[in-house]
């Protein structure tokens, strides 16, 4: 008995098989990925894929017709990132950026859920109509947060972080300018 149960055991792993893919137009969305595809809105917000699901630094990613792509890995699930701030990402390196992969899908930001943001391990991409998307990240991020973020005194960044002449950072908001010194 033991040993017919052990094969059916056997027979049922060795014959499961890889999770499937679907067809969504022409190329193939499967796993993780299919499910956020799924979760947030298939074809009617993503559009079909605009290629195959593709290898990234840690994780997987696919790009999608409407401007949205979705990444995956292990320590992170699968989030998109669409519209400008996914063309913010591009600018600074994708998931090799000081950012590493989407931690959140995009989300409404400031008091009238106008803007946008997408969350990172290291930082936060945030959009607004009127200030554009710009990364915000490290002792900067911490001082920004720590005073309301966008809905705060400072409100949304207006630039990304540069450095300042005496050796440290800065980075521009509505409401003034953030600078660290080591």
């Amino acid at each position: 008995m033991a040993a017919g149960a052990a094969a059916v055991v056997f027979a049922t792993v060795t014959f499961a098989g890889p999770a499937q893919a679907r067809m969504v137009g022409t190329f193939d969305v499967g796993g993780a990925i299919e499910k956020a595809y799924d979760r947030d809105g298939g074809a009617a917000f993503f559009g079909n894929p605009a290629g195959p699901e593709s290898a990234a630094k840690g994780g997987r990613f696919q790009a999608f017709q409407k401007g949205c792509s979705i990444y995956w890995s292990v320590g992170t699930d699968a989030h998109d990132i669409c519209g400008l701030i996914r063309d913010r990402y591009a600018q600074l390196g994708w998931e090799k950026s000081p950012l590493g992969f989407p931690l959140s899908d995009e989300h409404p930001a400031g008091n009238d859920g106008q803007g946008r943001y997408n969350m990172f391990p290291s930082g936060v991409i945030y959009w607004s109509q009127d200030t554009g998307a710009h990364a915000v990240w490290g002792d900067i991020a911490g001082i920004w947060q720590g005073n309301g973020a966008e809905k705060g005194h400072y409100g949304y960044p207006t630039s990304d972080e540069y450095d300042t002449d005496g050796g440290g950072k800065a980075q521009d908001f509505q409401g003034g300018t953030i600078t660290w010194h080591a």
